[in-house]
This record gives C-alpha cells, sequence and structure tokens, in this order.
C-alpha cells in the first residue's frame, strides 16, 4: 500500500523556480532540482517518494513506537516488537518526522507573517505625519447645506 502511495504521488508535482532560502531549515524541504522541468522539488524531504528512500531495517532492529492509550495519552512504554514484524506502527518515525516538519513549515509561514505585519507597521507608522498624508487627506463634509469648510474666521 505505501508503495502504491508513493507511486501516485510522485505522479503530483510540488515545484518551486527557486531553492529554500530559509536560514536554519535544513533537511526540511527535499529542493532536488529537475533540469527537465527546471524546477526544486518542494515536498517536505521525509515524505518525498521520488528523491528519498526508506533506510534497510536491520534484522535486531525494535519498533520503538511510543505507546497511548485513548488515542492520545501516553503510557511511557514503547513497542518492543521487531521492526520487520511491527506492522500496527509501520513508518512511524518517518510519519513522526514529517508531523515536526510541518509544524516548522507553520511556525515559518506564522514568522513571516508577523514580519510583514511589522514592516507594514513600520512603513504606516514613519508615513504617519508626512506632507503627502496631509495633503492626500480627504475631509469629509458632514453638513450638505455648508460649502465652504473654512473657518469664519478665515474667510
Amino acid at each position: 500500500m505505501e508503495r502504491c502511495y508513493a507511486k501516485y504521488e510522485s505522479q503530483t508535482s510540488f515545484g518551486s523556480m527557486y531553492p529554500t532560502r530559509i536560514e536554519g531549515a535544513t533537511r526540511l524541504f527535499c529542493d532536488v532540482y529537475n533540469p527537465h522541468s527546471k524546477t526544486y522539488c518542494k515536498r517536505l524531504q521525509v515524505l518525498c517518494p521520488e528523491h528519498s528512500r526508506d533506510p534497510k531495517v536491520s534484522v535486531d532492529e525494535v519498533c520503538g513506537c511510543p505507546l497511548v492509550k485513548d488515542v492520545f495519552q501516553p503510557t511511557g512504554e514503547f513497542c518492543r516488537v521487531s521492526k520487520r514484524k511491527c506492522n500496527k506502527h509501520y513508518c512511524w518515525e518517518k510519519l513522526r518526522r514529517a508531523e515536526m516538519d510541518l509544524e516548522r513549515v507553520r511556525v515559518w509561514y506564522k514568522l513571516d507573517e508577523l514580519f510583514e505585519q511589522e514592516r507594514n507597521l513600520r512603513t504606516a507608522m514613519t508615513n504617519r505625519a508626512g506632507l503627502l498624508a496631509l495633503m492626500l487627506h480627504q475631509t469629509i463634509q458632514h453638513d450638505p447645506v455648508t460649502t465652504d469648510l473654512r473657518s469664519a474666521r478665515d474667510r
């Protein structure tokens, strides 16, 4: 089933014309360059079926998946079944890593959004008392009878 998923997943393209340039984002995106389409692969590196292979499992390797009760409560125990025989926790390490990487991507997006908001606020603060803002300011006439908006003393 996993091979079937990988086959269909590799038919879908997740590409960008630019490589990832996020400081500290090592091993986050695949970023393998495809010269045919001239794009960089933008799948999570741990889940990319085209450019990464699952490591070979040795005979004496234990599953080690953290066990839970009632779906979300960790028990503090770990699965002790051989990794080759454990069908219950197949590829759990890969999926856990993908969850953490996806959370990192969400944090990067949120951080980028906050930087953009900060930049917009700083721009608004610098332009707040400028001459251009005063010239473009629109005065609203609330009284339709009065056409001259100057004070009586200025007339």
